[in-house]
């Protein structure tokens, strides 16, 4: 079961539909919007709703420490150390910057699961 514990989202520009991205790890870009985070790169926070067109407000979880619920790309193990893929999924720590910590085990591409906010840089 994902959780989050009474975390506070900033509101940053959608750079794109985000509809489909909820709970994808994202970066703010060069225009101060919100994108997905490419493979291996540093996120800025998980997207925490689903802002349906570029420019309309994004709620968005930026602060390490947090307990996020964050969308799998693949399976994970709990306790794994996560990076992302190449559409702002975690996956379990290859190669990159590791943007947060499973804090349950994840069965595959889709699951969403409770995860601890890293946000390497």
């Amino acid at each position: 079961m994902a959780y989050e514990v009474g975390n506070q989202a900033i509101s940053v520009p959608a750079s794109a539909d985000l509809s489909a991205k909820q709970f994808y790890f994202g970066s703010i870009d060069a225009n101060g919007q919100v994108a997905t985070t490419g493979a291996g790169l540093a996120a800025d926070g998980v997207i925490a709703d689903k802002p349906a067109a570029q420019g309309r407000p994004c709620s968005f979880y930026t602060v390490p420490g947090m307990v996020v619920k964050i969308m799998c790309g693949a399976a994970v193990a709990n306790g794994a150390s996560l990076d992302t893929d190449a559409n702002g999924k975690g996956i379990t720590h290859a190669a990159g910057k590791i943007v947060a910590k499973a804090l349950a085990a994840g069965a595959g591409d889709g699951s969403i699961i409770p995860a601890l906010l890293i946000l390497q840089r």
